[in-house]
């Protein structure tokens, strides 16, 4: 009888470990990642710049663009397109003769999350609930979710270039 009580338990963990096992293959095969042709039209729409190179990494693709403030290297995820991270590569002169605090305080290199977050508690005193990157369309921008003692909560976007609070949206 212990023979088969070990022998009952045995299959249940083989099979408990199968089911695991395929739960997990399917997974990992269920997504197909994004082609260089897909991150190159993505970029493209967001950004409006000349595609200059694209390369593969292990976990995403590394896109260098031209744009008129200069030249950036835009990091996008490969299983889902999302823009994980933006830096300078060179900046290009701005010869514009245009002056005022608006045209100074827009920054050619886009903000990080945090810098996003502290913009949005600067603006909003509370606890922030969520954060997301925004790059569908134009421009790309940070939502920030913000949940304020009273149970009162805020919605902030955020430019992701500027550092604009572009506005503020209260939900009850």
């Amino acid at each position: 009888m212990a023979n088969h009580f070990k022998l009952l338990i045995s299959i249940s963990l083989l099979a408990l470990l199968i089911v695991l096992g395929w739960q997990w293959v399917n997974e990992r095969l269920s997504a197909e990642p994004l082609t260089e042709s897909d991150i190159r039209e993505k970029v493209q729409t967001q950004y409006n710049g000349e595609i200059t190179d694209v390369t593969s990494t292990e976990g995403h693709y590394l896109a260098t663009i031209e744009l008129e403030e200069g030249v950036y290297e835009v990091a996008v995820l490969k299983k889902d397109g999302l823009i994980s991270d933006i830096k300078p590569i060179k900046k290009f002169q701005n010869n514009d003769s245009t002056s005022g605090s608006q045209s100074e305080n827009i920054k050619t290199q886009p903000i990080t999350e945090e810098k996003a977050r502290a913009v949005a508690l600067n603006e909003i005193e509370g606890e922030v609930d969520d954060i997301d990157f925004e790059s569908e369309g134009d421009p790309a921008f940070y939502l920030i979710e913000i949940e304020r003692p009273g149970g009162e909560e805020a919605t902030v976007q955020i430019h992701a270039l500027s550092g604009e609070i572009m506005s503020v949206t209260w939900d009850d």
